[in-house]
């Protein structure tokens, strides 16, 4: 088999992909199998449920690409098909991520407190991680894939005030949490 050109974009790669290339499509797995990983993982947070649907999503993508699929940019289309997957998981396994549903008017606090979200990676990867699986959904989702509120809601089957009452309680609670560990 040839040896691929490492400056072949992605786009390129799905089209060899598409031609029966098989190495194409491990190229983008190589390039993309770690951030739908941590993707994955910060959802779920079993390990070896992470890698199982590691798998299926890469079947997934493999798919869609062989469907003849117009995918702009992989890496952020692979990120969305992750979080789908994890979220389709957690709803079969039965758990059920709590959002209270709320309609009050939250009020950004910008400026107060902007500076307290300085603290060290991994204090904040804790602090994530100890939050309610509600709170950790929308917060990875928001802040971490970069998804837009709106779009979260319809993911999570919520109202768009709901992601916001959650992501801004769950921020609340992030501050809390690490202002304890600076005491």
């Amino acid at each position: 088999m040839l040896q691929l050109p490492k400056d072949l974009d992605d786009q390129e790669l799905m089209k060899r992909c598409r031609q029966g290339r098989a190495d194409c499509f491990s190229e983008l797995y190589g390039r993309y199998k770690k951030a739908v990983f941590n993707t994955i993982l910060r959802l779920v947070t079993d390990f070896a449920q992470a890698e199982d649907l590691l798998q299926e999503v890469f079947i997934a993508l493999y798919q869609e690409i062989m469907k003849g699929r117009q995918i702009e940019h992989f890496g952020g289309f692979s990120r969305r098909v992750a979080a789908n997957r994890a979220i389709s998981h957690l709803r079969k396994q039965k758990h059920i991520l709590v959002f209270e549903e709320c309609h009050e008017n939250i009020i950004e606090e910008e400026a107060e407190n902007e500076d307290l979200f300085e603290w060290r990676v991994e204090e904040v990867k804790k602090a994530i991680n100890s939050l309610p699986e509600g709170f950790r959904t929308v917060v990875n989702l928001y802040v971490v894939e970069g998804l837009p509120q709106e779009e979260i809601a319809g993911l999570l089957g919520i109202s768009h005030a709901t992601v916001r009452t959650q992501y801004h309680r769950a921020r609340k609670k992030i501050l809390s949490l690490l202002q304890k560990e600076t005491v």
